[in-house]
């Protein structure tokens, strides 16, 4: 089973997280859109109304494992390049098809005349990955108007109308890849999420949709970059503003950061496991929508915060729910949602400089900077356990407590060293003698202490933790963005993926179950280094802070 998973290599595994980020900071490349080569998936014979769910499938108590025992849909009926231009392209008007919501509207710009619309469920399937759900018949798609843009917030956004909707009722839970499929091979991906009806009791995987919009380069303009002939013009010319008002392009992003998640948890044999599906923008909008489950999983790169789904996330696991983050630089900037002309949430703001900010002086704690930066300081360890600490990085994932749970099965011992799992961005702890700004859970443990240089330190460490809060749930960080990516990468020695497979396996199967509760106490902790070298080479017992 585990070998299978790994054989699914959806990117380019030269596209490492570690090389592509503006100022200083790690950014997966948006101009990326090509998966392995694969064939054009075939029309239908008989295609289905548009809006009408498919027989393929049928759902009554939705189970994954039970799911996953479907036949599912062979690689070479999928598409393998997407569509960035205006010849195909389009989006969502709503973050998740949900229970109150099923209906999902589609906005869809072409050159193309008409298209089909096929939704295909992303999960384990015998190792095929992914299962066609739905196919539309002929879609009647036109030209829509030109994107609208605000120069104060350099907002870029698409008053498009309506091209069809489509009833996602008896479809089963799920992450999907929604595809936009023309003539002579145009396809478009649009990631879509079927929310379950209920999370209780659940292990709920969540989106990055947020991180991604933030990422998104659709119409020349992210959070990161703008139009401009240097690196410096184009940092200066970015957005303050990004609206989920348009297409997406960084695909890579859902695919490297999402897609071998939803994988893995869902080759999970165990039919007693009950999974859950959301987003990262749900959640910000909805703050019960988390009550009641058993854990709450985010991907390899969940960045982009607002202060209310930090509030919902503290309260879940104040409540019991356990929190796993399987990646790194999480919770790193604060942000806030608003109003759309699609609706509520649908524009993400992140000022990233406090005197730039509009709302600095009435509402200083929605103040989009870092979450550890004033006037609002609350640093991402009090919840994730460690802080950002590098990017562009390559390390050696470090087993330093081969009794902690996350181990179990794998024969990992004491010193135990794996290729390829720790790199992109990292995570660390910082001695609080010499930061004392940054603040971490009394019990924090350090179940990993990975050595690792990057953009930031020559030789720097990665650290991977666990700590637990009185309602007997626990927070687990990995600290490491490779580590889901790794899994599907053939690049990464087979050992190490097939452990990092057994770990996020253990991990989600045991968060499932209910609080966590105390973790073992490995023998000593790891010894902080007594200096580091940075990347300009000068030695620093206390190494740079990215901020």
């Amino acid at each position: 089973m585990g070998a299978a998973v790994a054989s699914l290599s959806y990117f380019a595994s030269g596209a490492a997280a570690g090389d592509r980020k503006p100022s200083g900071h790690l950014m997966h490349d948006p101009t990326l859109t090509s998966l392995p080569a694969m064939p054009v998936p075939q029309p239908e014979a008989t295609p289905k109304a548009v809006g009408q769910s498919s027989p393929l499938g049928t759902v009554a108590a939705f189970n994954a494992a039970s799911e996953n025992l479907l036949p599912g849909t062979p690689r070479s009926e999928f598409p393998s390049k997407w569509s960035t231009s205006p010849m195909l392209e389009g989006f969502l008007g709503q973050h998740a098809s949900t229970a109150s919501r099923r209906i999902v509207d589609v906005y869809v710009n072409s050159t193309l005349g008409s298209i089909r619309i096929k939704a295909y469920r992303i999960g384990y399937y015998h190792g095929t990955g992914q299962r066609l759900v739905w196919t539309s018949g002929i879609v009647h798609v036109w030209r829509q108007r030109r994107p609208t843009f605000r120069p104060v917030t350099r907002m870029v956004s698409c008053p498009w109308k309506v091209t069809t909707s489509i009833d996602t009722t008896g479809w089963p839970e799920g992450f999907y890849y929604l595809v936009l499929a023309g003539a002579s091979g145009q396809n478009h991906l649009i990631p879509l999420v079927v929310e379950s009806a209920s999370v209780k009791g659940k292990a709920v995987l969540v989106f990055n949709d947020c991180t991604m919009q933030a990422y998104n380069i659709w119409g020349g303009r992210s959070l990161y970059t703008g139009p401009g002939h240097s690196r410096a013009a184009r940092g200066s010319s970015r957005s303050y503003k990004v609206s989920f008002d348009r297409p997406y392009r960084n695909f890579i992003e859902f695919e490297a950061q999402n897609v071998p998640l939803i994988r893995a948890a869902e080759a999970i044999e165990d039919v007693n496991l009950t999974l859950a599906y959301t987003t990262e923008a749900r959640i910000c909008g909805n703050a019960d929508l988390v009550r009641g489950a058993a854990a709450v999983v985010f991907s390899a790169h969940s960045e982009y915060w607002s202060p209310t789904l930090r509030r919902t996330i503290e309260g879940a696991r104040d409540r019991g729910a356990n929190i796993v983050f399987f990646g790194a630089n999480n919770v790193y900037w604060r942000t806030r949602l608003e109003r759309g002309s699609t609706g509520k949430d649908r524009i993400l703001v992140c000022y990233r400089k406090a005197h730039l900010d509009p709302v600095r002086r009435k509402h200083p704690a929605a103040v989009t900077t870092q979450w550890r930066q004033e006037p609002a300081s609350r640093p991402e360890s009090t919840l994730t356990g460690s802080l950002y600490g590098d990017l562009r990085s390559k390390g050696m994932f470090t087993v330093t407590d081969p009794d902690f749970f996350a181990f179990a099965g794998t024969g990992a011992t004491r010193g135990a060293t794996y290729a390829g799992l720790t790199g992109g961005e990292t995570d660390r702890v910082y001695p609080t003698s010499e930061y004392p700004g940054f603040k971490y859970p009394e019990d924090l443990h350090i179940f990993a202490h990975s050595p690792e240089s990057g953009g930031h330190t020559r030789h720097g460490w990665s650290d991977s933790t666990f700590y637990t809060v009185p309602s007997g749930a626990g927070v687990l960080n990995m600290g490491t963005m490779n580590w889901l990516q790794a899994q599907v990468d053939a690049a990464v020695p087979a050992r190490s993926r097939a452990f990092a497979r057994r770990v996020t396996q253990n991990i989600i199967r045991k968060a499932s179950l209910g609080p966590l509760g105390a973790p073992p106490k490995s023998r000593e902790r790891p010894q902080r280094p007594p200096g580091e070298v940075t990347a300009k080479g000068t030695s620093s017992a206390r190494g740079p802070i990215p901020f």
